[in-house]
């Protein structure tokens, strides 16, 4: 009888002391499992996120008839062959040069708009290219613009081009050099990249994230004698945009949290990403480490706020061993290429480079590259790695009284 009751005392001992170690076990775990949650919410704020999307189009929604690309009567002609090699500081080897581009007269001298993105997408057979351009000095107020142009050699409008004003509805405040009217007004941002990704553009915007336009969603204004000092819809429905013939309003933004400034924009299709860069000076922000961030994007065009890539890029040549000066990225696999001006020294006349950096690696590979080089964007089908330049006569570093201003494509495969 003793015997079984010490049995029976024993076994509730161990079972006390089993249900102490199970509850102690479950604390310990819930204990640990919100401190991890704690660390990976601090580090998830501390990384880049995408705000959901903000639907700006309501002032678009009714009284505006849409056209589309192929709808735009281009009225500018560029200059094809191979003069694009003759602007100051275009140092790219002959055998890498497939294509080239210079603006009229009046487009590559002038001073109060400045080319900075590109991108290119092709509609029932054409091949397009798109710039943004934003304004200064005595045109500031009227923003930002794109540029369509034709590159297809069999098309009948091969080489013309159209500016085209980009808008947004909130209407500015304050004594304004011109007449504002309602419903719409300029987008004033830097512009300093452009992509494109089934049918939608997206602009990098500085300190926002990116703004969204609809390609099939540009409207003809009225233009000529008398409306280059106004914008918007007067009370009687007349349209204007500083005498330019189309506008492109903005349909969204994404707000983007911990990745600015963005200097640039581009699609990587492998992965349906739209990559960012920032741009800090090499001087003056080298302290400052530079970054490059993949977002997901579905085929709709929608960001997405999981799987986004942060890569910091490496660049001996400036002196935080960073790379400084991005102008414009290009990723494919585990490589990025870099459009980086501001190299403390020269390379055939240029302080740009195009640099590649494979992930991990401590430097990058680095190429010669036009003087004022800004963005990037890859034609898939053609193998060509297209770029652009930036300055005007009399405003370079370099440059002095000589045209800088080009559009060029080298063969991709000669950086891969």
């Amino acid at each position: 009888m003793k015997r079984n009751i010490l049995r029976l005392l024993l076994a509730s001992c161990l079972f006390a002391i089993a249900c102490q170690k199970n509850n102690l076990t479950e604390e310990q775990a819930s204990t640990t499992s919100q401190k991890k949650n704690s660390l990976m919410a601090t580090a998830a704020s501390a990384a880049a996120s995408v705000n959901a999307y903000t639907n700006t189009s309501t002032y678009i929604n009714t009284g505006f008839t849409f056209l589309n690309p192929t709808q735009v009567d281009k009225n500018r002609v560029a200059i094809g062959g191979s003069a694009y090699t003759e602007v100051y500081g275009f140092n790219v080897p002959e055998e890498n040069r497939v294509r080239g581009i210079r603006w009229n007269e009046d487009d590559e001298t002038t001073s109060i708009w400045r080319p900075q993105g590109i991108a290119g997408f092709s509609r029932n057979g054409v091949r397009y290219l798109l710039v943004s351009w934003y304004a200064k000095d005595a045109a500031e107020s009227k923003g930002s613009r794109i540029t369509l142009i034709d590159i297809s050699p069999s098309s009948s409008t091969y080489l013309t081009y159209r500016h085209i004003l980009l808008v947004q509805p909130t209407l500015p405040t304050g004594t304004l050099d011109y007449t504002q009217y309602g419903t719409y007004a300029p987008l004033n941002v830097h512009a300093g990249g452009i992509a494109y990704f089934n049918g939608k553009i997206y602009l990098s915007s500085t300190s926002l994230g990116l703004r969204v336009f609809d390609l099939d969603k540009i409207i003809e204004v009225t233009s000529g004698t008398g409306t280059e000092t106004k914008c918007g819809k007067d009370a009687s429905g007349n349209l204007y945009a500083f005498n330019y013939r189309y506008i492109l309003p903005q349909v969204g933004y994404y707000k983007i949290n911990d990745a600015d400034p963005f200097s640039t924009v581009q699609v990587n299709y492998e992965n349906n990403q739209l990559w960012t860069g920032q741009y800090y000076a090499g001087s003056a922000d080298a302290s400052i480490v530079p970054k490059i961030f993949g977002f997901p994007i579905n085929t709709a065009g929608e960001l997405q706020n999981s799987g986004i890539q942060t890569v910091i890029p490496k660049n001996s040549l400036f002196t935080s061993d960073h790379a400084h000066g991005i102008q414009g990225v290009f990723r494919k696999g585990n490589r990025t290429w870099l459009s980086c001006t501001g190299s403390p020294s020269e390379s055939y006349g240029s302080t740009a480079r195009l640099a590649r950096y494979t992930d991990g690696d401590t430097n990058t590979v680095r190429y010669r590259w036009p003087y004022g080089a800004e963005s990037l964007y890859f034609e898939a089908q053609y193998g060509y790695l297209w770029s652009l330049t930036e300055f005007e006569p009399n405003v370079g570093a370099k440059n002095g009284s000589q045209v800088n201003r080009c559009i060029f494509a080298v063969d991709f495969s000669k950086y891969e």
